[in-house]
């Protein structure tokens, strides 16, 4: 069980950094709208598609050039990435995500190689706090706009959990690659003698 702790720690700091900042931000929107915020029904009739925009002047007292490449535009996403399976119904998407992430811990525990460790890791953090949302709320609670100026727009808007998925599974993919390479050279290289 040692061997797995430091992988323990990334789940636990990638829920943290996820289930925190969203806390932050609901609690700051509730200030300014009331506790209609935590009702993704309300808050949805409330306002338009686009969500809340937050000003970062607002938030940092200045701009500081956030502005460019990050907004903060607070969506209630009912669905998955890009907000699909919008209508299934949110006890169904909670026990599909609970399985998953069942299944990945099972995986990581019992038959992963050592580079596919953290990466799931990752991808497990952010997947429970994107869980604990849908329990407390129905709802997925996603605040970061990527986009670059006014000249291009991220399709989606994310948190801080789906930033940790993606980067674990950019990097399990990567890990994964390197791996197989140095599999067929030394396969290669064992022919080859």
């Amino acid at each position: 069980m040692k061997r797995f702790i430091k992988y323990i720690a990334v789940i636990l700091f990638a829920f943290c950094a996820d289930f925190f900042s969203k806390n932050w931000l609901l609690g700051f929107l509730a200030a300014k709208y009331g506790d209609m915020v935590y009702d993704a029904n309300k808050i949805c009739a409330k306002c338009n598609i686009e969500g809340i925009f937050v000003s970062w002047k607002y938030i940092l007292g200045g701009d500081y050039g956030i502005s460019n490449l990050f907004n903060i535009q607070f969506v209630w996403n009912r669905g998955i990435s890009f907000s699909a399976f919008n209508n299934v119904m949110p006890i169904i998407l909670s026990c599909i995500m609970a399985i998953i992430i069942a299944y990945l811990l099972y995986y990581m525990f019992k038959k992963s190689f050592v580079y596919e460790r953290l990466p799931i890791a990752m991808i497990v953090g952010g997947a429970l706090g994107n869980l604990v949302d849908r329990i407390r709320f129905g709802a997925v609670a996603d605040f970061i706009q990527w986009h670059i100026g006014g000249l291009w727009r991220f399709p989606a808007i994310f948190n801080v959990g789906d930033v940790f998925i993606t980067f674990g599974v950019i990097l399990y993919l990567i890990n994964m690659f390197i791996h197989r390479r140095r599999c067929m050279n030394n396969i290669k290289n064992l022919r080859g003698k």
